[in-house]
């Protein structure tokens, strides 16, 4: 590849809720407070982002980072974590 590509977001949630999932409820939390730091002025979020410039790359907005990001704010409640 000619060009290198950024985080892609929806992992970076998945990251979240695993690890919520296996109790490191302040980790997670701190982790999807930085990844929530890089959706656009409508809360939207591309399907990448380049951690070093904060930069869009890849399709906007992005489905399944959207949902990622609802299921790892669900697990980080109480009533979400099984």
């Amino acid at each position: 590849m000619d060009e290198e590509e950024g985080a892609f977001m929806a992992c970076t949630f998945w990251m979240v809720k695993a690890l919520a999932i296996t109790g490191q409820i302040q980790r997670g939390r701190q982790l999807m407070g930085e990844a929530s730091s890089y959706a656009s002025d409508l809360g939207l979020f591309s399907e990448q982002v380049d951690p070093g410039t904060s930069e869009f790359l890849g399709s906007f907005p992005q489905g399944l980072s959207q949902l990622a990001l609802i299921n790892a704010a669900h697990s980080l409640e109480p009533a979400g974590r099984p």
